[in-house]
This record gives structure tokens, C-alpha cells and sequence, in this order.
């Protein structure tokens, strides 16, 4: 089979940047839907090579951007984790809007689906409710609830945002010790899988502190995604899927992804969940990532 993998860039919606963005696509299968992914923070779009190949090559053709302040799409390694001055949150949602408006337009007739993991499970569940009504369906993986005293820590980072550089760096470790069981350390949370972590740990577009506005900006995002009123905006008979794993502390070990159903189902919504047991965060990348792969595509056909 031949996968033609493109690269492209197209203006983004802060009126200054470019983001970089990716095409998958198998010219020997039938087309039968086009899905756009999400990355997650500190990382890339490329990293999902393995799962759009795959997805490819049973009649999707895939897309997906790096965010901004990630990948191609930052302006320079040292500006890597900084999305912009201000409203880094909406703009990186627009971005994606852009890009859908792009391949939809180039595939007006085939059904439109959106994947987003981790934090783009935030951006995807943010545009969703702002843009759902053009979507076949919604995939969240690696998702979670954040606790609604997280609004709190909005105006001081902004505040901190004003006064520091961009250069200034947040403690991610400080942050991610919220999440992490006593004995967790590093990037122990990613995967159980030591490859995975290793080639994580060694990629230079991987694991990049945020700046204090990024920091702002991600904060900001996921407040959006996990306010109570969200699932309410999400267009009604949206087939949604939630997809992590039992040991995410993103998902607070399934807890926070149970919640997110709760509240789409509270909303009249239907969504369908899998949580992996013994995967951890990054279940695109396990071991038994094939698992995870089919359980996607059966979805999909299904929907």
C-alpha cells in the first residue's frame, strides 16, 4: 500500500505565525472519512505517524497541526512552549478550525472526525462546543476533569504573564506532582513503556517547560473544556468516544474520564468509553497500542 505523507503550512489565526501541519493519505483505498488529530502539550503532531498510517490505510485520509509554541509551528526552538501574547487557548482552537475548513473543502462530501489527546482532548472538547454541528464524530483520548478550584490559578498566571518574560519557565515537575501516585516520578506517568519514554525523554520537540503564558494558556483551555456548562453546548447525537488509560493520572485513573461521561450523559449526550487496563497516558504508544488502534477504527466504521 502507498502512504503519501505531506507537509504543509498555512497562516495562522493570530495573524503573525505559520503553523505546520501534516496529510496522510493512501491513493490506493477508497476514501470513507477524513480525521483530523490533536496533539498533546510539549510534543508534536508527528509523533502520531504510526496511528494516521494506520488509519490511512483503511480509507481515512488523516490531518493534523503542531499547536502553536509546538513543533514546526514555533518561530524557533527557544520560543517552544510560548503560543502568544494573549488568548493562546482560542487561537490554537481557531488554528484547528482553520485546518478543517481546508481539508473540508478539499473533501466537502466525506464524513469529518476529530481525535484529540490530551491537551488537544481539551482543544477538540472547546471545539466541539463551538464548532461541533460540523462534526461526524468526537474521539477523546487521554482526556480528564480538572477541579473546578483550577479557575483560580487563571489570574495569577495571568498576572505573572505580564510581568516575565516569555523566556521564563514554569516547573512542570511542581505541576504534574498534583497528578502523579507517591513513588511516580520523571515521565514514569507517559507509558509503561521504556522505548516510549526513552525516545520522549531524548526528542528535543518533547518535554519542553511552558513560559508562564503558555502556562496561562493551557490552564485557561482546560478550564474551558471542563466548565460545567461544556457538554451542554456539544450538538446532541454527536457520537463521542472516550478512550484512556486505567492508569492515566491525567484521568485520574479513570475517575476523571468517568466524569466527563457523566456530564455529557447529563447533558443527553450518548458517549461510549474504554479505559485500557494497566495502560497509563500515552496509550497510542504501548505496548499494546494495536489494541487501542482497532478499537478506534471499529468505532469509526460503526459511526
Amino acid at each position: 500500500m502507498a502512504i503519501i505523507v505531506k507537509d504543509a503550512y498555512f497562516n495562522s489565526s493570530t495573524g503573525m505565525d505559520r503553523i505546520h501541519c501534516m496529510i496522510w493519505e493512501n491513493d490506493e483505498v477508497e476514501k470513507i472519512g477524513v480525521i483530523q488529530l490533536a496533539h498533546g502539550v510539549s510534543e508534536y503532531i508527528e509523533r502520531y505517524d504510526d496511528f494516521a498510517r494506520f488509519l490511512a490505510d483503511n480509507g481515512y485520509i488523516v490531518c493534523g497541526n503542531d499547536h502553536l509554541g509546538h513543533g514546526l509551528s514555533a518561530r524557533s526552538m527557544e520560543e517552544l512552549g510560548f503560543f502568544c501574547e494573549i488568548d493562546g487557548d482560542v487561537r490554537m482552537v481557531d488554528d484547528m478550525h482553520i485546518l478543517h475548513n481546508i481539508m473540508h473543502k478539499r473533501y466537502p462530501e466525506l464524513p469529518y472526525y476529530l481525535f484529540g489527546h490530551s491537551m488537544g482532548s481539551f482543544c477538540a472538547r472547546v471545539y466541539a462546543a463551538d464548532f461541533g454541528e460540523e462534526l461526524a464524530g468526537l474521539i477523546l483520548c487521554g482526556t480528564g476533569e480538572l477541579p473546578s478550584a483550577s479557575i483560580l490559578a487563571e489570574e495569577p498566571l495571568r498576572k505573572l504573564s505580564e510581568k516575565l518574560d516569555s523566556a521564563f519557565r514554569l516547573d512542570t515537575s511542581a505541576i504534574m506532582k498534583y497528578f502523579l501516585k507517591e513513588g511516580q516520578t520523571g515521565n514514569d506517568w507517559l507509558s509503561y513503556n521504556k522505548e516510549n519514554i526513552a525516545k520522549y525523554e531524548a526528542d528535543p520537540y518533547c518535554g519542553v517547560p511552558l513560559t508562564v503564558s503558555g502556562g496561562r494558556d493551557l490552564v485557561s483551555l482546560a478550564n474551558s473544556a471542563c466548565n460545567p456548562q461544556w457538554a451542554s453546548r456539544v450538538p446532541v447525537g454527536l457520537p463521542i468516544l472516550l478512550i484512556s488509560g486505567a492508569k492515566d493520572p491525567i484521568g485520574f485513573n479513570g475517575r476523571g474520564v468517568i466524569n466527563v461521561c457523566d456530564n455529557l450523559e447529563d447533558a443527553g449526550h450518548k458517549p461510549e468509553v474504554i479505559l485500557y487496563p494497566g495502560m497509563k497516558h500515552e496509550i497510542l504508544n504501548e505496548d499494546e497500542h494495536e489494541r487501542v488502534y482497532r478499537d478506534v477504527l471499529e468505532w469509526l466504521k460503526k459511526n
